[in-house]
C-alpha cells in the first residue's frame, strides 16, 4: 500500500511566515504610492472644478459658482444672490449653475468627491506661504473652520467674492495632504492650489521638499 506524505506542521508555519512577510513588505511599498495619488487626486479635483467653472462662465456669459466643503457632514447654503437651498456632500468640490441674474434657479451640476483620507488647509502643515514664488506667497488660506469655502466666477472668468456684480476679487491658497502624513520627514506628498481673482487663473503646485529655490513647483508628475 502507498502512503503519500503531506507537509509538517513546521513546513506550513514556514509557508505562512513567508507570506507574511511578502504582504507586510508590498504594503509598505505601496502604500505611500496610495497616499501620493489620493493626494494628487484631491487636489487635481478642485483644480478641475474651478478651471472648469472659469471657462463656462465666459463661454455662457454668467455667473457660476464653486463650493469645497470640507467637513465630516453635508451642508446646506443658499448662495450670494440665490434663495434657494443647495446641499453639498462632505468632503467634497461642487459646480453651481447660478442661471441668470434673478435668484432660484440656481442648480449643482457637477460633484467630485474627495479621497476620504486627504485633508484639506490643516492647520499644522509646516509650510509657509512664503515657500511660494511671488506673487502666491501673499494669497490666504482659507480657514475651513468658518465653514464652506465659496467663490463665483464671473461673466468675465474672475473669481469673486459675490455672484452679483459687486464682488471683490478672490486670491486663495488651498493645501492638501493625507492623513499619514509624517511631518517628522517633512511633507513629500503635499499639493496645493491657487485662485487667481483677476483672471480666474488657477494653479496646481507639487511641494519639493529638496533641490528647488522655492520649493514649489507647477511641472506636476504623478510618479515623482
Amino acid at each position: 500500500m502507498k502512503r503519500y506524505k503531506g507537509f509538517s506542521l513546521i513546513e506550513l508555519l514556514v509557508v505562512f511566515i513567508i507570506l507574511a512577510i511578502l504582504t507586510t513588505v508590498t504594503v509598505l511599498t505601496l502604500n505611500p504610492t496610495r497616499r501620493m495619488v489620493k493626494t494628487e487626486d484631491g487636489a487635481a479635483a478642485v483644480f478641475n472644478i474651478m478651471r472648469q467653472a472659469r471657462i463656462q462662465s465666459i463661454t455662457r456669459r454668467q455667473f457660476y459658482g464653486v463650493v469645497v466643503n470640507t467637513a465630516n457632514t453635508d451642508q446646506t447654503l443658499t448662495l450670494n444672490n440665490s434663495n434657494i437651498n443647495l446641499t453639498f456632500l462632505t468632503q467634497s468640490v461642487s459646480l453651481v449653475d447660478m442661471g441668470e441674474l434673478a435668484p432660484g434657479d440656481e442648480v449643482i451640476i457637477l460633484t467630485k468627491q474627495l479621497p476620504p483620507d486627504v485633508i484639506v488647509n490643516a492647520s499644522y502643515f509646516p509650510i509657509p506661504n512664503m515657500d511660494f514664488p511671488a506673487p502666491e506667497r501673499n494669497f490666504t488660506k482659507y480657514d475651513f473652520a468658518t465653514g464652506p469655502f465659496v467663490t463665483y466666477f464671473d461673466p468675465a472668468g474672475r473669481a469673486v467674492t459675490l455672484a452679483d456684480g459687486t464682488g471683490t476679487q478672490t486670491y486663495s491658497t488651498f493645501y492638501f495632504s493625507s492623513f499619514d502624513i509624517d511631518l517628522t520627514q517633512g511633507p513629500t506628498l503635499l499639493r496645493a492650489v491657487t485662485l487667481y481673482g483677476a483672471t480666474g487663473g488657477v494653479k496646481l503646485w507639487r511641494y519639493l521638499p529638496t533641490g528647488a529655490p522655492n520649493k514649489w513647483s507647477t511641472k506636476i508628475d504623478i510618479n515623482s
